[in-house]
């Protein structure tokens, strides 16, 4: 708004120089006027008188509105040379940071590089340890199988040598067997224990399972008045004996041996020709084996 009154003023002093020239014409016109006392003269409007202002008072108030411009001028160059000085410290960041930024960049990239190589590495020697565990795996399977059919086989081996029987001749009933003009096979039929089924019930024999060294034992029982006798044989071979023979009462006699068998050699009593021997309830009339242990 001072602007425009400012301009205001301004054209209304301009407008003064052009009434100076104006008066010297209604001077004219009143001269004519005179002459011609028939013509009026002109009136004079009220915008023509109040726009006299003083050109000191406006050149004053320009003077000091340049004045205030300079200042304010000032001021704006002092603010864009801190604007242009702020934009270069943030330009200078700003490039600082673009190289950090690209520092960076080529250190992710150098360490994208060593992450595929690493990784590339980690899974050759996975790979390579797995390999290894398979094989690893694949032999202790197969150690493991060898360890088992090996344990089988010693499990086979120590049931085999678990090698014991006991057997009389008679269920319980008393009986008597003989006598006979030969030897005649005895036939133990009551099994007490027959850990192994080496012994046979059906034939009297006894069948070695393992290599072995083996005890037997053989226990008689007869009436007064005749001969009771046994013997123990091996694959046919006459190795021990037992004899009793009194007048009268009950007679009983044992014997026993340790022999080294081999797989499939066999051991059974035989009656002494011309003798018999009795069983009853009592189980006087025995035959035991067991293997001592494997050779």
């Amino acid at each position: 708004m001072r602007a425009v009154s400012l301009l205001v003023l301004l054209c209304c002093s301009l407008l003064e120089g052009q009434s100076v020239s104006l008066s010297h014409y209604e001077g004219r016109e009143n001269e004519i006027q005179a002459e011609d006392p028939k013509t009026e003269p002109p009136a004079t409007t009220s915008t023509q008188q109040s726009c006299k202002p003083d050109i000191h008072s406006v050149l004053r108030e320009m003077s000091a509105m340049l004045a205030e411009l300079k200042v304010e001028q000032r001021h704006t160059t002092t603010a864009v040379n801190s604007m242009e000085s702020r934009l270069r410290a943030s330009e200078s960041q700003m490039e600082e940071l673009r190289k950090k930024n690209e520092e960076q960049s080529q250190i992710i990239q150098a360490q994208a590089v060593n992450q595929n190589a690493m990784e590339e590495r980690f899974g050759n020697e996975l790979e390579e340890l797995k390999r290894k565990s398979d094989d690893e795996l694949k032999d202790l399977k197969t150690s493991f199988k060898v360890t088992e059919n090996q344990v089988e086989s010693l499990k086979q081996e120590n049931q085999e040598r678990k090698v014991a029987f006991s057997a009389s001749l008679t269920g319980g009933e008393a009986d008597h067997t003989g006598p006979y003009d030969t030897l005649f096979p005895l036939v133990y039929k009551h099994i007490f224990t027959n850990i192994g089924n080496a012994y046979n019930p059906a034939t009297g024999i006894f069948t070695a399972p393992v290599r072995g060294v083996y005890q037997f034992k053989f226990n008689i029982n007869g009436g007064g008045g005749r001969v009771v006798a046994v013997e123990l044989h091996k694959n046919g071979h006459h190795i021990a004996g037992t004899y009793a023979n009194q007048p009268q009462g009950n007679v009983t006699s044992s014997n026993g041996v340790s022999l080294l068998l081999e797989v499939g050699d066999v051991v059974c009593i035989k009656l002494h020709p011309n003798s018999w021997v009795h069983d009853s309830s009592f189980h006087h009339s025995t035959f035991s084996g067991q293997m001592l242990f494997s050779v």
